[in-house]
């Protein structure tokens, strides 16, 4: 293979660059742009846009943000390793770009950006905005180029282009000025030179470009990571042609829509265009945006390819702030007695016991013929399978699978028409699920998909399915979603089995216990805060945790074995107890803790001789319960008491003493409770 490449950098560059496609790369940036036309701005304005949006994008996780803006000819580039309030009081307070904040501009566009290292380590000089030789283009980059180490060394041997970072960010760039001056210039229009350049970026990306040979234009593509395109509502009065008319821009290249817009934001993250409009477009794989004189327009070089339709972003500005709460997590821990309403709200019926998943109603007949159901997903959206899966194989009477989604493609099993691949995703942007889905679309599967997110590529490249409707979650280790998605999963169940005369009374347990979640929701948190914080402060020293659980607690180990970790930075496992003395019965000792989940279910006595196990073992138990059992009293060093509730939801109170508890422990260690270290919110990258 490496002998058919022309022009093959050294063997040691072309392989690493293949092994860096293949390595569980995440992206954790965040994009921003703002672009305005005929409307009066204040750079200070300009720079307040910008650093706000990124701002919005925090949660994401991030080491270094940057800006760019115009200033007279040369654009200036500010960025900063930190934080993003250490960006603007570098960019404002310090002012180090030299810009005269207050200058009004009538016409101008910038670019912002948060990144995760991957290519690099944190650091100014790595930091986006990156910039071509001449700074004449400048741009910021989501996901990763995997053929960036044949690309730079290309333009390095045969074209001297000198390098200032790491990045494979910084190649993007120099290959736009490189395409751009080898096409002879201004013989191109913006949009055709980023389709040449498209054409030379392996990988899952978005950019947004602008450049000093095209002034007073934006530009932003994207192949596989999300962008989403926002439009205040107050525009001027010029005709919107949206869908279908042919652009007379004089830089048009296809056919497109043409919307006319004095302002125009474009981000990677709804969150962060929420406080400026509604409007949004959600852009597909190979779609570029492109802004100029007051008009913006979409191109797509597939010839079938339809412009992104406008809709309305479903999220309110008051979602964004922590209100009263310290963190974003500890404000969506409070708010799941209201987002697990939400989340049936309209779908059942609690006096006629009936319940309905709307997009689901016309697709019923064939997706109960189906030969299986497959559940695909990852993370957390994983364990929500894991929860309601013996309830699945309770209630519906089909073959029912679980999948991680990276192992699934690792393992390319077989899928067939007749499979109904569910893949669940609180973000719908999850690189692996959105690979597996392309698997299963490829096999002929029907596609099903629940999300948190309205417009995620998952929502839009699924046949069916339903959204959370939990609201938007903003810490990275996710709360409010986890327990929705178990809601909405449940419903489905529900649905399935609606005309099983056997499953019937079984059916209307669980719709009563639906109708008691939110209450009892707040009445664990209400009952276990105080003895949480307590037991956290026992275990801040920990080096190490095990959570035990089974049945349909399995779920529950594993998530709350997950928050811990994801939050505190302390190994933790958690394990199937009955798995307990087929080798992890080793690591018990006096110094390990461990959680157990022993509410009542039909496998109480099971869970409980695990417990005693430790407990001989000189361990020191904490047992979640819901009955005063005498002897998890005798064995447990402490209990958690909670409700009771039926078995098949009782996962959803027995994880939030356990969110809690994470919550408290990285309090105490002093870690980023929102933005956990090396972590992000939606994984987009493989």
């Amino acid at each position: 293979l490496y002998c058919q490449k022309e022009d093959a950098p050294s063997p040691t560059l072309y392989y690493t660059t293949r092994l860096l496609y293949l390595l569980p790369l995440i992206t954790m940036c965040g994009i921003f742009g703002y672009g305005h036309f005929q409307q009066r701005r204040t750079n200070k304005q300009i720079l307040d846009y910008l650093i706000t949006g990124l701002k919005r994008l925090e949660y994401r996780g991030y080491d270094s943000a940057g800006v760019c803006i115009d200033n007279g000819p040369v654009p200036v580039v500010i960025r900063q390793k930190g934080n993003v309030d250490a960006l603007r009081q570098v960019a404002l307070e310090e002012n180090k770009g030299k810009i005269n904040l207050d200058s009004v501009t009538e016409t101008s566009v910038g670019i912002a950006h948060t990144r995760w290292a991957t290519h690099g380590e944190p650091c100014e000089r790595n930091a986006h905005p990156h910039s071509s030789k001449d700074a004449e283009f400048i741009l910021c980059h989501n996901g990763i180029m995997t053929n960036y180490a044949q690309t730079k060394a290309f333009l390095i041997e045969k074209h001297g282009y000198v390098f200032v970072s790491d990045t494979d960010t910084e190649v993007v760039a120099q290959l736009f000025h490189y395409v751009y001056h080898l096409a002879g210039g201004s013989k191109m229009n913006f949009v055709e030179l980023t389709q040449q350049v498209m054409e030379h970026v392996d990988g899952a990306y978005a950019l947004i470009v602008k450049s000093t040979k095209y002034p007073g234009e934006l530009l932003a593509c994207k192949k596989g990571s999300p962008l989403i395109v926002g439009i205040p509502e107050k525009q001027p009065g010029t005709p919107h042609k949206q869908n279908g008319s042919t652009s007379t821009h004089p830089h048009s290249s296809a056919v497109s829509g043409r919307i006319a817009c004095d302002e125009l934001f474009i981000s990677s993250d709804a969150n962060a265009i929420a406080e400026h409009t509604k409007k949004v477009a959600y852009m597909e794989d190979n779609d570029i945006a492109f802004y100029a004189e007051g008009y913006l327009e979409f191109f797509n070089s597939k010839p079938d390819s339809v412009p992104p339709q406008l809709s309305q972003l479903d999220i309110a500005v008051s979602q964004l702030s922590k209100g009263k709460y310290e963190h974003f997590m500890l404000k969506e821990i409070y708010e799941q007695n209201e987002s697990v309403m939400t989340s049936m709200r309209g779908r059942i019926n609690f006096e006629s016991k009936a319940v309905t998943l709307g997009g689901f109603i016309p697709h019923l007949p064939s997706l109960k013929t189906s030969s299986r159901l497959v559940f695909i997903s990852c993370g957390t959206s994983l364990n929500a399978c894991y929860a309601v899966r013996p309830l699945f194989d309770e209630l519906v009477n089909m073959p029912i699978n679980v999948e991680n989604a990276s192992d699934f493609l690792d393992r390319t099993p077989f899928v067939s028409r007749s499979d109904a691949c569910i893949f669940v995703s609180q973000s719908g942007e999850t690189a692996d699920t959105l690979r597996a889905l392309e698997y299963c679309r490829d096999r002929g599967a029907t596609l099903i998909g629940f999300t948190n997110v309205v417009g995620s590529s998952i929502s839009r490249s699924t046949h069916f399915g339903a959204h959370l409707n939990a609201g938007v979650e903003v810490g990275v280790a996710s709360t409010k979603a986890y327990t929705s998605q178990i809601i909405v999963l449940t419903l489905l169940a529900l649905l399935l089995s609606a005309d099983s005369v056997s499953k019937h009374q079984r059916r209307i347990e669980i719709i009563n216990a639906l109708a008691t979640m939110p209450s009892l929701i707040s009445d664990t948190l209400n009952g276990t805060t105080s003895q949480v914080k307590n037991i956290a402060t026992d275990l801040v020293a920990a080096k190490s945790v095990i959570v035990l659980g089974r049945g349909f607690q399995y779920a529950s180990c594993l998530e709350a074995a997950l928050k811990i970790k994801e939050l505190t930075y302390v190994h933790t496992e958690g394990i199937n107890s009955g798995e307990l003395k087929h080798g992890p019965l080793a690591l018990i000792d006096a110094d390990t803790p461990v959680i157990a989940f022993c509410t009542k279910d039909a496998l109480l006595d099971r869970a409980k001789a695990a417990v005693q196990q430790v407990r001989a073992r000189k361990g020191k138990p904490i047992v979640v319960a819901s009955d005063d059992d005498i002897e998890l009293k005798e064995a447990a060093e402490v209990i958690i008491k909670v409700p009771q509730t039926v078995d098949c939801l009782q996962c959803i109170i027995n994880i939030l003493p356990m969110q809690l508890l994470s919550y408290h422990l990285a309090v105490l260690r002093g870690n980023n409770v929102d933005c956990p270290r090396n972590l992000a919110k939606s994984v987009t990258v493989q």
